[in-house]
């Protein structure tokens, strides 16, 4: 009886310890990804002055690394020590062979000392922000935060990219050539033109990767050119098998968050009294039967933002939000996903099926702002909710690699960003 006692009093006493005094083995990869429970938002973004700056890749030209801005918030009640290791990467996102001095121009550890608490919020936190250090050559990069001094003990890794202007890319967005595909996909049909790089073998050397509004979890990769013209120094893509083919997708679905006195856009309830507060978002449904709807949406970002708050980013309060769909039972998970939760499919992105109400649902906590998001189905089909349209309005991008026969790691030689317009 004794011995259950104590047991039970250092059980109690170690779930009162700080997080930093609890490190856990954690398996740490090169993507987008939170490892603590007290991780919340996380953004990283080009300062550009402008009102929409949030909504910006991390992808910026190498005299404009310094421009990038890191910032998140722990949701503590103090402040911790935290660090930041940057690794450059090859352009699969495996760690490259280079030695940081080769990379960086700073020691590779960097203290984050810039923070500030919440101001009046019920879930208190601290916000910390970082601006990413200068380097030395293009390519893929990770930062990876970490606390304890302990580069093992990470909080989170964040995915950005240094590229240099070495080719010009020319894209052509059209409706899909294939017959059974053109209602719903999108085709990216694109030039490239080295005349700026020698390439004995331009098949092998150059890698491209087509993102659709900045997911990476919905990628092209591994297109070969279909022509090459080495008097013009020009690689054609011009694929007919489907192969340079997107989904349309649907516009995505969106919610206001940036009050918990009253109820905003696309939003059925609030509470303010709760702790957390909470809100609800607007019952969905099935889009996929529907025909295709313009919207103004944020292809998936989203913006810190609180009515209450008057514009202080340290003023806005978290929200327990839920989310819900209305379907019959499908066979495949069901997840609710954006730029928010980085299009993570795991067990907070998942939805839970009622099967009384006949409603999917689930509970995420989100800072004050406006979301954009999709109900997206893990399986065949994952448009089964959304629907898919070949008019849908996407932020495509395509990032270009080279890698000579000499050179030690990817170069990151051309990089182009555009909107489909039908």
């Amino acid at each position: 009886m004794k011995f259950s006692l104590s047991l039970f009093i250092v059980t109690i006493l170690l779930a009162k310890i700080s997080p930093i005094c609890i490190a856990q083995q954690k398996e740490i990869v090169y993507e987008n990804k939170k490892y603590e429970p007290f991780v919340g938002v996380v953004q990283l973004y080009p300062i550009t002055n402008n009102p929409d700056q949030e909504l910006g890749a991390p992808i910026v030209p190498r005299s404009k690394v310094e421009s990038l801005l890191l910032q998140f918030d722990l949701l503590l009640e103090e402040y911790i020590d935290v660090q930041a290791k940057i690794v450059h990467c090859n352009a699969d996102w495996t760690k490259s062979v280079l030695n940081d001095i080769e990379f960086l121009y700073d020691y590779n550890s960097f203290d984050l000392r810039d923070f500030e608490y919440s101001i009046n919020a019920k879930t208190l936190y601290v916000n910390y922000w970082f601006k990413i250090p200068r380097v030395k050559v293009t390519g893929n990069y990770i930062i990876q935060v970490y606390q304890n001094n302990d580069e093992e003990d990470v909080l989170f890794t964040r995915r950005y990219i240094v590229f240099d202007h070495n080719v010009s890319i020319q894209p052509n967005v059209r409706i899909s050539t294939g017959v059974m595909q053109r209602d719903f996909n999108q085709q990216i049909d694109f030039d490239i033109i080295h005349s700026r790089i020698k390439a004995s073998n331009p098949r092998t050397e150059f890698k491209i990767v087509i993102r659709q509004n900045q997911r990476w979890d919905n990628t092209l990769e591994g297109l070969q050119p279909t022509a090459i013209r080495r008097d013009k120094s020009l690689l054609e893509y011009r694929h007919f098998n489907m192969e340079n083919n997107f989904k349309g997708g649907n516009e995505f679905r969106m919610a206001d968050l940036r009050s918990y006195s009253y109820r905003g856009a696309y939003v059925s309830h609030i509470n303010p009294d709760a702790n957390p507060r909470e809100a609800t978002v607007n019952m969905g449904k099935s889009r996929k039967q529907e025909a295709y709807s313009q919207t103004q949406d944020k292809n998936g970002g989203f913006i810190i933002a609180s009515t209450e708050a008057m514009g202080d980013y340290l003023a806005c309060d978290y929200l327990l939000t839920k989310f819900q769909v209305k379907s019959a039972p499908l066979p495949d998970p069901v997840y609710v996903l954006g730029g928010f939760n980085d299009y993570q499919k795991d067990d907070k992105s998942l939805l839970r099926y009622n099967t009384e109400t006949q409603v999917y649902s689930s509970k995420v906590l989100l800072k004050q702002g406006l979301y954009d998001y999709i109900y997206w189905v893990d399986g065949d089909d994952p448009y089964d909710l959304q629907g898919s349209f070949y008019q849908t309005e996407n932020n495509y991008d395509i990032i270009v690699y080279h890698k000579s026969f000499s050179d030690l790691a990817d170069k990151v030689v051309g990089y182009y960003s555009f909107r489909t317009k039908f």
